[in-house]
């Protein structure tokens, strides 16, 4: 007889546990990264980042970007947010969005490691192509209008002051205050995203998906890429976990598929990212990473089987 109530004490700590940790580093990630970005737009004037992210060299140099900066899907956001209030093009500044948590250095490191290099360029090309064709058309619909950044700050005279607007002849604690304050204003969409995905975390099973993925059926791959998004699943903890469903039979292109959709779209930053974009722009969002883990899945499916 199973006794429900050892896994259900098992799956609260396992919540918890995530939760605590999970929290903690995305606080953390949050408010070191709006530093950094505080710091850069010191050093590199707003109209220098207005005319490096725009035309059509300004795709690749934000692609190039997302590709060396080692964030995770939440982790991104800061940059963006810095990123647009410097005035950069809105479609480099999406393809950032699209291409940093799926093309990075410790990811790329992985996929050649565990999957070799065919899969690794398989992969690189897809997601490039549909996070570059993706920013260019959503700039051209003019998908900009549906960005809400965080209000500006009121100062102690009741001036509006730019939140993310460094402040003049920086110190370590100068930044660190302004990052605080900046991150405050995402806590309770962190505190909710996480509180999902800790939640996810604890009390679904992870046999849930091999036992499903054995049988290969042919709609896994768009089933797989939906899976991810409601997860929380980073790439760097799901490729090993690839490894072993790979072992067990399940397609490449499935599991690629799920890694996509978890590192480029989960559940919990969506959460977050609810506090910059509307809705308009969420769904597009969404649909964008669900193309690419579609489309790398299947790719990758044809090439290698």
């Amino acid at each position: 007889m199973l006794d429900f109530t050892s896994f259900s004490q098992s799956a609260l700590y396992n919540s918890a546990q995530f939760f605590v940790i999970v929290f903690s580093e995305l606080v953390l990630l949050f408010v070191l990264i709006s530093m950094l970005v505080s710091w850069l737009q010191l050093k590199i004037p707003k109209a220098r980042v207005q005319a490096l992210l725009s035309g059509k060299s300004g795709y690749m140099l934000a692609a190039g970007l997302g590709a060396i900066t080692p964030f995770c899907s939440c982790s991104t956001l800061p940059m963006m947010v810095g990123l647009l209030r410097a005035k950069a093009a809105f479609g480099p500044v999406m393809t950032f969005l699209f291409t940093s948590p799926l093309l990075n250095p410790f990811l790329i490191a992985m996929l050649w490691v565990i999957f070799g290099f065919k899969l690794l360029l398989i992969y690189s090309v897809a997601v490039l192509a549909v996070a570059i064709g993706s920013g260019v058309i959503l700039q051209t619909l003019n998908f900009q209008r549906y960005v809400t950044l965080p209000q500006p700050a009121n100062s102690c005279c009741g001036a509006a002051q730019d939140s993310m607007s460094p402040p003049p002849g920086w110190s370590f604690k100068g930044l660190a205050q302004h990052a605080i304050k900046e991150t405050r204003s995402f806590l309770p969409h962190i505190a909710l995203g996480v509180a999902v995905g800790a939640v996810i975390h604890g009390y679904v099973p992870a046999s849930l998906l091999a036992g499903l993925a054995s049988s290969n059926p042919w709609w896994l791959i768009p089933a797989a890429a939906l899976s991810g998004i409601l997860l929380y699943v980073r790439a760097s903890t799901m490729l090993p976990l690839a490894a072993t469903l790979v072992a067990k039979g399940v397609s490449l292109g499935t599991v690629m598929a799920l890694t996509i959709g978890g590192a480029g779209a989960s559940l919990p930053e969506m959460i977050i990212l609810k506090r910059i974009f509307q809705w308009p722009l969420m769904l597009a969002f969404v649909l964008v990473v669900l193309g690419t883990a579609i489309l790398t899945g299947c790719s990758i499916q044809l090439s290698l089987g």
